[in-house]
């Protein structure tokens, strides 16, 4: 577990670095991401920073110091859809990520009337309760019950 813990810490810190480094670069180079057009200053970064790592990789015999460099390579990998695309793989770590902008909620600005549903339903009256009460014969306790029909089912 701590070899894996190890291997992520050295590829994180060459990202780190790789980062840093093509910082430097851009900033040595004073490459303005503000101007439209293709600037072969952009790729002087990406190409940087994908040679030293690949080349690490494969040079280096110590494994942290592979990993370190592997690192590196993935930086230049960011840098390189960022200049292709546009687009910051990583832009939650230098500003706010877009998940925790504040979120807000859809309201639609028409206002929809709708008229409320009344039903036509004919009015209950507690007389009729009253009056199946008076046809429901009731039973004494040991009376016989002479009026019993049997139901016309048959159990099998």
């Amino acid at each position: 577990m701590l070899g894996e813990l190890r291997s992520l810490a050295m590829i994180s810190g060459g990202m780190i670095l790789g980062t840093m480094g093509g910082k430097a670069i851009d900033k040595v180079l004073k490459v303005d991401d503000t101007l439209p057009g293709f600037q072969a200053k952009k790729f002087v970064r990406p190409a940087a920073l994908l040679g030293a790592g690949v080349l690490g990789s494969l040079k280096l015999k110590n494994q942290d110091l592979k990993m370190l460099s592997a690192g590196v390579g993935a930086s230049g990998v960011v840098s390189t859809v960022k200049v292709v695309l546009k687009k910051d793989l990583l832009s939650g770590l230098d500003g706010t990520p877009e998940i925790a902008a504040p979120m807000t909620v859809y309201q639609d600005p028409v206002v929809h009337s709708i008229e409320s549903y009344e039903p036509n339903l004919p009015a209950l009256s507690a007389s009729s309760y009253e009056a199946e009460e008076q046809t429901i014969k009731s039973y004494s306790p040991g009376e016989v019950v002479s009026d019993y029909t049997d139901a016309e089912i048959e159990i099998i």
